[in-house]
């Protein structure tokens, strides 16, 4: 998982001229570090709570391996596990201070049980920008939650079961170079995917 996600950082890194560079590529590590945190935050309330410095590093760029600060970016990616059975894409919209979920298969998780997945992010993602002193210009939208949708028309609906990683993987790929997904992404072309993943994994690299 998180090594596809590196590839695909290091790609972008690589082809400056062919891949954007105002997107991040987060791991799952930073997932379970936000999610952690939250629970703290639940906890602790909002007088009380520590932020994880960790997470501000992540927004920066130091934390993770070829990161990117989020202060360049109009948005980020996140790979979110559901119920530790289904993947899905989270993207954070640093423009319109949103999320917006990319699901494949919307029949698994019902709407309240996918906030519940995402509202940790809707809630610290506005304090872990403000920690990080580089958003004054986000204003208000720093002081309260933000806004999140799942558009499942933007995704291929799989038919097929066992493929949620995959998809995540790509729609991250894709989306965050500009490309339409569902003309791009879908079970006719999945277990393709799967097998250059793999052979990607063993190579080292990823190229254009």
């Amino acid at each position: 998982m998180d090594e596809i996600l590196y590839l695909v950082r290091k790609r972008s890194d690589k082809y400056k001229d062919l891949f954007p560079q105002d997107v991040a590529i987060m791991n799952d590590l930073f997932c379970q570090q936000l999610m952690g945190n939250f629970l703290e935050y639940k906890r602790q309330g909002r007088k009380n709570f520590v932020l994880n410095a960790d997470l501000v590093d992540y927004v920066k760029g130091k934390k993770l391996q070829r990161g990117r600060p989020w202060s360049k970016c109009k948005a980020v990616y996140v790979p979110l596990n559901i119920n530790d059975k289904h993947w899905v894409a989270l993207l954070i919209d640093l423009v319109n201070c949103s999320l917006i979920v990319l699901d494949n298969d919307g029949r698994l998780t019902k709407s309240d049980d996918m906030g519940d997945h995402v509202r940790p992010f809707c809630v610290m993602i506005p304090l872990i920008l403000r920690k990080a002193n580089k958003f004054k210009h986000l204003g208000q939208q720093l002081t309260r939650p933000w806004s999140w949708r799942r558009p499942l028309d933007m995704c291929v609906q799989s038919r097929r079961s066992g493929d949620c990683s995959v998809y995540m993987l790509k729609h991250i790929e894709l989306h965050s170079m500009g490309l339409p997904l569902i003309e791009n992404m879908n079970d006719e072309n999945v277990e393709y995917h799967r097998r250059r993943y793999a052979i990607e994994i063993f190579d080292g690299s990823m190229e254009p």
